[in-house]
């Protein structure tokens, strides 16, 4: 009776210690935190010249996060990466436990995705670019939780306020700048769209800058 007490004592402080481990695995990740790992998947499997050439972050969290465990949502950011060399495109989506793989969803679907006419009209033409346009792999840019964060401030927590409910969806695409002194840098730039059933603030952010691209 001792010995079958001591077994069911340390089955169940295996099975609930290896439990609260797992519930301690945070599962939640930024959009330049699976980068790298995109990046040398799609170097293997698709084209060994394969670049960053977007990021789309379907329905993201205020801290600019997406939950890899949260299966019941369509939550996640999608990598698109580009072949000079092919010159195709391919799409990629991290997995909780199984690396990237990937994704059947491409820039039509995307596309689909946003309501907002005239941000649908603006990113219709930035798609057509991303097939020969790559992000410079030196190319300096927020992380969501940062592209986010200055989103909510130049407008997106008054929106969200207004309408319970809203969404948030957002496109890193390739950019330059060129400062007083007329030096041309790499960028990348932010667009956020915040949405609800039927309205929606699009804002387009290069460097510390926001602009608005649509509101109604």
């Amino acid at each position: 009776m001792k010995k079958l007490l001591l077994i069911i004592m340390i089955f169940s402080f295996h099975f609930f210690g290896c439990k609260e481990e797992e519930d301690l695995i945070d599962t939640k990740i930024t959009a330049k935190e699976k980068l790298n790992e995109v990046i040398l998947k799609a170097q293997s499997d698709f084209a060994a010249d394969a670049r960053l050439s977007a990021i789309y972050g379907r329905e993201v969290s205020t801290n600019g996060e997406i939950d890899l465990a949260n299966t019941s949502s369509v939550n996640g950011f999608i990598y698109i990466v580009q072949s000079d060399q092919l010159q195709s495109n391919e799409f990629y989506v991290p997995v909780f436990g199984a690396g990237p793989v990937k994704s059947p969803i491409n820039f039509t679907t995307m596309l689909s995705f946003i309501k907002d006419s005239a941000a649908s009209g603006i990113m219709g033409s930035v798609f057509n670019k991303l097939a020969t346009v790559a992000i410079d792999p030196a190319a300096t840019y927020d992380d969501s939780p940062q592209a986010i964060s200055k989103a909510l401030t130049a407008g997106g927590s008054a929106f969200m306020n207004q309408y319970t409910g809203s969404k948030i969806d957002m496109f890193l695409i390739p950019g330059k700048s060129i400062d007083t002194t007329l030096t041309v840098s790499n960028t990348a730039d932010w667009i956020v769209n915040f949405y609800s059933s039927d309205k929606s603030l699009v804002l387009w952010i290069r460097g510390d800058n926001v602009n608005t691209i649509s509101g109604n």
